[in-house]
């Protein structure tokens, strides 16, 4: 991924009244839950993980979606104590859509 020139990140923080660009990053399509954020000087201010370990087997889909589901809301919470910011400083959300479980965006709402 290219990264803004400074023109780009000068235009964005005068049209956030001087703040940085801050982006949180959810992701879960597979085993891993992650939920991530980045500031827009390149930063990363968080990364939380939380791994869906299935008793025996691979990858359960329904299990691990439903693991995601319950442990999002402290994922986030973690996230957002360890970027050392409010939620209300958050820009922009980002997601992944796949390849990998089915409808992860459902499992992380």
């Amino acid at each position: 991924m290219k990264a803004a020139d400074g023109a780009t990140l000068r235009l964005v923080r005068k049209a956030l009244g001087g703040r940085r660009l801050l982006c949180m990053g959810l992701e879960g399509t597979a085993h891993t839950l992650g939920v991530g954020v980045a500031s827009s000087e390149g930063e990363i201010l968080a990364n939380i993980r939380d791994e869906y370990v299935p008793a025996e087997g691979g990858i359960h889909p329904r299990e691990a979606a439903q693991h995601h589901s319950n442990a999002v809301k402290q994922a986030i919470t973690s996230a957002i104590s360890e970027a050392g910011i409010k939620i209300s400083e958050v820009n922009l959300v980002a997601f992944s859509q796949g390849p990998g479980l089915a409808k992860p965006p459902k499992a992380l709402a």
